[in-house]
Formats: C-alpha cells, sequence, structure tokens
C-alpha cells in the first residue's frame, strides 16, 4: 500500500483501551488484556503482509510500570513472555528481527532474559522489524541516551564536537542503528488524542491518526483504512506550504 510519494517504512501503534472495552462487554481486565494482545499478533501479521518494514508497538509505559496493581503487572509480564514464545516462530519464519525499546533496569528478570533471548534469536532477521516498547517513556529515553553520551565524552571516546550534531545524538536512542528509526505514521485507539510522549525525537514529522474505537476492536480492516488516510496526506517534514 505505500506510494513513491507517500512511503510507510515505519508504523507506529499505541493500543490504548483494553481494561475500557472489558468493562463495555462484561469482560474481566485480563481477558481485555488478552483479547488486545491477539489483536497485536493479527495486526503484525497484517502490517507484514502489508510490507511495511518496522511496526512499533507501546505496549507499557513508565507510567504503566510504576502505577498498575501488582497483581495486574504479574499477569502482564506472563502474557508478554507467552507472546514472545508466540512471536518467534513468526518471526524467524518471516525474517523479523525482534527489539526491545525501554529501560532494562525494572521490568522482572524472567520477562527481561525472555527478551534478551528474543533479541538474540532474531538478531540475523533483516527483513521486518518489531519494536516492542516495554517501560518506555519518551522522557526516559531522552534521559538516557544523554546519560551514555555524556559518559562517553567524559571516557574520552568521543568528543563533544563529534556529538553536535542529530544524527550522532540519534545513535544514543533506543532505535539506534535501525534502518527506519522515524515514525513515518502513529496511529492511538480509543479516541484519546495524544500521543502520550512516544518516541519524542524520532517522531518530529510523524502523521498522527486517533481512531475512536477501543484497542481489541482495532481490526486489520480499520488500520487499512487508517493506511488509507495516511496515504492522502501531503507531507512536508517542515518545507513550508
Amino acid at each position: 500500500m505505500a506510494t513513491a510519494s507517500h512511503p510507510l517504512n515505519h508504523l507506529a501503534i499505541i493500543p490504548d483501551g483494553n481494561t475500557r472495552w472489558a468493562k463495555a462487554n462484561g469482560r474481566t481486565a485480563y481477558e481485555g488484556y488478552r483479547a488486545g494482545m491477539q489483536q497485536v499478533i493479527d495486526l503484525s501479521r497484517h502490517v507484514r503482509r502489508l510490507g511495511i518494514h518496522t511496526l512499533t508497538f507501546w505496549g507499557l509505559s513508565t507510567e504503566n510500570w510504576r502505577h498498575r496493581p501488582a497483581a495486574e503487572l504479574s499477569f502482564l509480564v506472563t502474557l508478554f513472555i507467552k507472546t514472545i514464545d508466540d512471536w518467534l516462530e513468526d518471526a524467524n519464519r518471516d525474517g523479523v528481527r525482534i527489539i526491545h525499546l525501554g529501560a532494562k533496569d525494572r521490568l522482572p528478570k524472567r520477562l527481561l532474559k525472555r527478551i534478551a533471548e528474543a533479541e538474540a534469536a532474531t538478531r540475523e532477521n533483516t527483513r521486518y522489524i518489531f519494536n516492542l516498547a516495554l517501560d518506555y517513556g519518551g522522557h526516559d529515553e531522552l534521559m538516557r541516551a544523554t546519560q551514555a553520551m555524556m559518559a562517553d565524552v567524559a571516557a574520552g571516546r568521543v568528543t563533544a564536537e563529534e556529538l553536535n550534531n542529530p544524527e550522532a545524538y540519534a545513535g544514543y536512542l533506543d532505535t539506534q542503528g535501525q534502518p527506519y528509526p522515524n515514525p513515518d505514521f502513529i496511529v492511538r485507539t480509543s479516541g484519546e488524542v495524544r500521543t502520550s510522549g512516544l518516541m519524542p525525537w524520532q517522531s518530529t514529522y510523524a502523521e498522527l491518526y486517533f481512531e475512536p474505537c477501543l484497542f481489541p476492536d482495532f481490526t486489520p480492516d480499520k488500520l487499512d483504512a487508517a493506511i488509507a488516510q495516511y496515504h492522502q496526506r501531503q507531507r512536508r517534514f517542515g518545507g513550508g506550504h
């Protein structure tokens, strides 16, 4: 579906509304999360069929991780581990590299271990990239990047002058080394009209789309409608009218 004038190489999705969907449908919050996770799997397969190289899903923000009840977080950790196991077969069949975006010092060790194993198992895959943002926050990413950059300068591995350009700074972000680090299109479900800090450096010129339905109801057909609108837009990248 990509066109020469509006290539869509990197799609980012903020999958909002799982618990509201559960409440509206008389289900438990856990059933809402399961329905949302199945939708992630279905949508990721659909995105690959469309030929979109990079897909980012924001699974848990830093705020989610800090403020959700312990029992709910424990369930989500188990669900993410199971889903990663399911993803691996798809990933290695279809040439998908799995990459974790986010902090690596707060997630439970069993989840971090499974993420690291999935990253290692798919490291040589180059056809697609699947970014899984867990314990991710835009401010947190920028602070971690700045701290790493300052540490390199202090250790003499690089000079401040060498880092005085956007490309050098981008090399410290969670998307470093990716062929399409910057989202072309960000979709958020549930009717919330904000990005909540997803990839603030990378998304400067991203097109935005706010879908009113709750995430478990966000089908591939609804994604197709969103992408069709993307291709009707004129992207200027700050170049004026």
